[in-house]
């Protein structure tokens, strides 16, 4: 027995034509939509329409030049590198411990307070961090002697000017 189809409203076949123009109007959508995707919009464009070159007074001044190339060297110093380097010098923690680090970004120095077990230790460490490549100069500003405190009884404090790097 053949199945028995029931449709109360059959489909009418889309004519050739209409086929074409649904086609066409789709392919136009499509050109129109990125043809204004690809312009730029007013507010870029806006500049290319002047003709003017660009004057000498745009340019930035010399201070401000100097500023920008000052603050990049800053944010490409390995600080991370000198600090490690500087704590691999100071390896012994009985003879020697670094209490607090600050740093002078601008001009590329660390200051340096700490405590070491004698004079000795406290004079010997400016050597041993100027053979670092990372500093220049190794400076010892002070050192005090402390009653208190019998495993480290010295107090030092030391300027580093760490070289630029490459």
């Amino acid at each position: 027995m053949k199945p028995l189809v029931i449709d109360f409203a059959p489909r009418r076949p889309l004519s050739q034509r209409l086929r074409w123009f649904a086609g066409g109007a789709g392919a136009l959508l499509i050109v129109v939509t990125s043809a204004a995707w690809l312009l730029p919009p007013p507010a870029e464009a806006s500049h290319m329409s002047t003709t003017e070159l660009q004057t000498p007074s745009t340019l930035p001044s010399v201070d401000e030049a100097q500023a920008v190339d000052a603050a990049v060297r800053r944010l490409n110093f390995p600080w991370l590198d000198a600090l490690a380097a500087i704590e691999n010098a100071c390896d012994d923690p009985q003879a020697i411990r670094l209490v607090s680090v600050s740093a002078d970004a601008q001009h590329a120095v660390l200051k340096v307070a700490g405590e070491a077990r004698s004079y000795d230790d406290a004079q010997a460490l400016p050597a041993r961090l100027r053979a670092l490549p990372v500093v220049a100069s190794a400076t010892l500003l002070s050192q005090e002697a402390q009653a208190d405190k019998p495993l480290l009884p010295v107090r030092f404090a030391l300027e580093l000017k760490l070289s630029e790097p490459l």
